[in-house]
Formats: C-alpha cells, sequence, structure tokens
C-alpha cells in the first residue's frame, strides 16, 4: 500500500472520528429537541383554544350589546304584541346565530317574540329568566332545548328596568343556536384527530365535535359529563395543558378554557383534545428528521475527505514522484 493510499486512510478515519462527537452530541440533546417539539404542539393547541373562547365570550358580550340596544324600542320594552313580534322576527332573521328572540313578564309567560306559541308558553323557569330578575343584570342560562325549534340553546337574558325606577318590568332574551359552535369548530378546520367540546357550568355537554371532523355528536349533547372528564376542568381558572380520558374513552392531551361570563365563575369550559399517541408520533417524526438529516450530512463530510483524499493527497504524492524521478 502507497503512503498517499495510507493518508488517504487516515484522513478518512479522522473526519469519521471527527463526526462521531456530533453523533454523540444530538443523541445528548434529543430529548430537548422532544420537549421543544412537544411544548410546541402545546402551545398550538392553547392558542387554538384561546382564540374559540374569545369568539364564545365575543358571543356572548355581542348578545348583550344586542338586547341592550333592543331594550330601547318602545314596542319591545312595553311588549306591544304585534309591532314587537315583527319587530323580533325581523332581527332573528339578521341573526342566524339565535333561534329566538323574545320579552318575558313578569308572570314568567312569554309576552311577545319572533316566534309565539298559541295558549301562552311558560319561561318563568329558566335559569336566565330567574338570574336576570334576581341580580336585575345581563346574565346567561344554562343549557336547555328550546321549547319552541326543539334545538339545543344557551339562553341569555337582559333586564327591562321600570322607566324612571329600579326594579325589573320584563325581560329580553334570546336563545342562543350552540350548533352555531360547532359549525364554526368545522370551519376552522381543527387539526386531525382533535376533538372540540364546549360544556356548561353544571356539566352538561353543550357542544360536542368529535375527532375526524365528523358533524355534531347530537348524541351526546345534552346528557352530562362523566366525572373524569369533569376532572378536567378542577381549578382551571385560565387556559391551560393537562391530559386524561376523552368522552370517547381514548386518552388525550387537553387544553382546557374557561368561558366567562357576567358572573365572576366560568359560565362553562370548552376544551380542545388531541390524541397524545398522534402527539408522540408528529414528535417523534421531527426528531427521526433531524437524525436523517444529520446522517446525511456526515455521509456528505466522509465522501468529501474520501474525495479530497483521493485527488489531493495522491496526486501530490504522484507529482512528488514524477519530481523525484
Amino acid at each position: 500500500m502507497s503512503d498517499a493510499t495510507r493518508n488517504q486512510i487516515r484522513l478518512f478515519v479522522l473526519v469519521f472520528l471527527a463526526f462521531l462527537p456530533a453523533v454523540g452530541l444530538y443523541f445528548y440533546t434529543s430529548d430537548i429537541l422532544r420537549e421543544r417539539e412537544l411544548s410546541q404542539s402545546e402551545q398550538e393547541l392553547l392558542q387554538l383554544t384561546r382564540v374559540a373562547a374569545v369568539e364564545y365570550e365575543s358571543l356572548i358580550d355581542e348578545s348583550e350589546e344586542l338586547l341592550g340596544s333592543l331594550s330601547e324600542f318602545p314596542e319591545i320594552r312595553d311588549a306591544f304584541a304585534p309591532e314587537c313580534n315583527r319587530r323580533l322576527g325581523s332581527i332573528l332573521d339578521h341573526t342566524p346565530q339565535y333561534t329566538t328572540i323574545t320579552v318575558i313578564g313578569m308572570d314568567g309567560y312569554l309576552a311577545c317574540g319572533s316566534l309565539t306559541m298559541d295558549g301562552g308558553l311558560y319561561l318563568g323557569d329558566r335559569a336566565y329568566f330567574t338570574r336576570a330578575t334576581v341580580t336585575s343584570r345581563f346574565s346567561v342560562g344554562d343549557y336547555a332545548i328550546g321549547r319552541i325549534t326543539g334545538k339545543p340553546t344557551l339562553g341569555v337574558a337582559y333586564p327591562v328596568i321600570e322607566e324612571g325606577g329600579r326594579d325589573v318590568a320584563s325581560v329580553l332574551a334570546a336563545s342562543i343556536d350552540l350548533s352555531t359552535l360547532g359549525t364554526h369548530a368545522l370551519r376552522t378546520s381543527l387539526p386531525e384527530h382533535t376533538t372540540f367540546t364546549v360544556i356548561g357550568r353544571d356539566g352538561t355537554i353543550l357542544v360536542r365535535v368529535p375527532s375526524g371532523m365528523h358533524p355534531l355528536g347530537h348524541d351526546t349533547v345534552g346528557a352530562a359529563a362523566q366525572d373524569e372528564f369533569m376532572a378536567l376542568t378542577r381549578s382551571v381558572t385560565d387556559p391551560t395543558i393537562t391530559s386524561g380520558a376523552d368522552l370517547d374513552g381514548l386518552i388525550r392531551l387537553f387544553a382546557v378554557a374557561p368561558l366567562r361570563g357576567p358572573g365572576a365563575t366560568p359560565e362553562g369550559y370548552l376544551i380542545l383534545g388531541t390524541e397524545q399517541l398522534k402527539v408522540t408520533e408528529q414528535v417523534e417524526a421531527v426528531v427521526t428528521r433531524e437524525f436523517r438529516f444529520l446522517l446525511s450530512a456526515g455521509l456528505v463530510l466522509i465522501v468529501l475527505a474520501w474525495v479530497f483524499g483521493h485527488f489531493a493527497l495522491i496526486r501530490a504524492a504522484n507529482v512528488a514522484g514524477s519530481a523525484a524521478a
């Protein structure tokens, strides 16, 4: 074996040995890389939850503004049935997020509204009516099935105060169509394998979009969430990451956000869940990609070293041999 060939092999071995610490450093830092990718996935899930929670709260705020404005119309304030019905019906035609808008008298019966029923309709047992009359301020109710529409709704109510007085004269209420929240979740293209759930303060499932972007999970809407699922919301005051069993029994990584209302306590919770196995697979895919990139770079370096050794060292040796001759 010639001296040039030996030098070429020595250079190859030297480059290979120099590359080994880089491989060792990668394995040392791979756990850090996994933590970084997992943290990024969690932050993305949290951000989606924050956006959805803000949109829900905006809907509540817009409802308060709408009802407050409507309460200034004389025909609505005084519940003049024909004119009030027409006015509220016209408003409903332009606000598809609601199923009904009504004025409820202090006797609990519907006085006028966008939709009416023959024979009178009692609404005095609705939580939003009770809270609005007791607190004399805008209130959010609980999950309920609309008695006129049969749709799952969340009622909000605005107390109409007597002219020049302090007592509540009537209650102006609107029923938010909860299916619009789930429909919006579908429009925003939730990540694959992600569930979208809204539960009320009492643990009732208000909205459910199962994993896979299927239509709304009407089989669970209106049911009570299991204790294990409700435990995800325990002591949650700000959007947070946790894990546990979803309503379908699968273990998921969750982002939970409280839904604010006019009161001091949350009106409910919005929960996005993604399969932990899928998150782990995505993280490992990134780690594997980085490792393949490192190996490819090392291979290119070794090949370049071999080529350099061949064209530089051997040619230098040949030139030196020719000069000596």
